[in-house]
């Protein structure tokens, strides 16, 4: 093993039942040390575990983790003594296996079901997995108090399953259920996830941390003051009204009592905006954004014109492209009342929740969004007289915070 990370790695051995269970093959981890290379002999005695499939190593550390597999060593059979006896071994052996073998690649069965015993809760973790036969393959995951968070069925007879652990305050055993049925029998498979809560959240007063972050009005007019609010332990920072190109159009020093106020720069078109709120506790530091665009909305057009101010504009205050923002992308930024908002997920995040707003931040509809990249979603328009600005805001957990991005979206009568 080579350890090129500046922390500690450890390294954990499993042999896998043929039921599919993971054992330990040996009680204490193996240590690999920053910047350096181990070479370790596990002593593993096939007879101190019956049968099993193979041997499973897993090596973790601050944002390591990998798993190499591999193979059960074969069994030594004693040949007999006796040829005739042994001729007859042989055929009726062949004949055994060539049965075993057509009526074992029908049956269902479920090879490997490997998930980590520990992860931290709000993380995304994969399960991998393996199966074979004829059968239906699903699978389920189930909360601490017995609510299923995700499943259904796999199309695919291996590969890795990615599971999002929800956020929370105390460890917790989450369940894990693989079953495959099949005209000739059924089997399933049982794991169990431990979350845990990481170390550092149980005496967070030591650290800068940043609990909330939220900017008003989300759409708001050039010159017009916005009130900034947020929640945070620390001893020092500061609060910035930046453009996406990074600029700095405006800067105010923390403030305890988490209100900060900044004036809207005027600009000739809508302009999409973040506020940034950088705090500082002794050695450690922590950050947070939230977005909010700059528009006229006084200046729409009369009900009888199809068109909404700066549409027809394409300088650098244009929020025309969807993905600029890298979390998600408004496939109909022009849709008429009544028909879907359709909104693609181009990378998934933790909590991730997508609503639409009016002009006065008031939600009229949202959805939670899943793990799966690409995912389209579809929010209802809503019925107007006039060519109406909304937003959509899409909210998410981020290192100790939360954060919020928005892209306009028009409404044609």
């Amino acid at each position: 093993m080579i350890n090129g990370t500046k922390s500690v790695l450890l390294c954990r051995t499993w042999v896998v039942a043929r039921n599919g269970e993971p054992v330990m093959a040996y009680p204490v981890p193996f240590e690999v040390g920053p910047l350096s290379t181990s070479e370790t002999r596990v002593p593993v005695w096939p007879e101190d575990f019956g049968s099993f499939d193979g041997a499973v190593a897993e090596i973790t550390g601050e944002g390591v983790r990998c798993i190499v597999e591999a193979p059960a060593p074969a069994t030594k059979r004693a040949a007999s003594s006796y040829a005739v006896v042994a001729v007859a071994s042989l055929l009726f052996g062949l004949l055994a296996i060539a049965a075993a073998a057509a009526l074992g690649g029908l049956l269902p069965r479920i090879a490997a079901f490997a998930v980590p015993p520990m992860a931290l809760a709000g993380t995304t973790v994969r399960a991998e997995y393996g199966a074979s036969g004829i059968g239906k393959l699903s699978y389920a995951v189930l909360a601490p108090d017995g609510r299923q968070l995700q499943g259904g069925p796999l199309a695919e007879r291996s590969g890795s399953i990615p599971i999002a652990l929800p956020a929370a305050k105390a460890a917790g055993a989450y369940t894990l259920h693989m079953a495959m049925q099949g005209p000739l029998g059924s089997v399933d498979a049982t794991r169990v996830l431990n979350a845990i809560v990481a170390r550092a959240a149980t005496n967070r007063t030591k650290f800068a941390r940043i609990g909330s972050i939220s900017v008003s009005p989300v759409i708001a007019k050039p010159g017009e003051t916005i009130d900034v609010s947020y929640t945070a332990t620390a001893q020092r920072g500061y609060v910035r009204l930046l453009g996406l190109d990074g600029s700095i159009w405006a800067e105010k020093p923390f403030s305890p009592r988490g209100e900060t106020q900044f004036v809207v720069p005027y600009f000739s078109a809508p302009r999409e905006m973040r506020v940034v709120v950088h705090v500082a506790r002794g050695q450690t530091s922590a950050q947070s954004t939230a977005g909010l665009v700059v528009a006229d909305l006084a200046g729409q057009p009369s009900s009888g014109e199809t068109q909404v101010a700066s549409d027809d504009e394409s300088g650098s205050g244009s929020i025309s492209n969807g993905s600029a923002n890298g979390t998600f992308a408004v496939l109909t930024p022009r849709v008429r009342s009544g028909n879907p908002i359709k909104i693609r997920i181009l990378s998934p995040r933790n909590g991730l929740r997508v609503a639409l707003t009016d002009s006065q931040s008031r939600e009229i509809s949202h959805l939670d969004a899943g793990t799966d990249a690409d995912e389209v979603l579809t929010l209802p328009a809503p019925a107007v007289s006039v060519p109406t600005r909304y937003v959509v805001v899409a909210s998410f957990t981020d290192g100790f915070g939360q954060e919020s991005i928005v892209q306009p979206v028009t409404v044609l009568p």
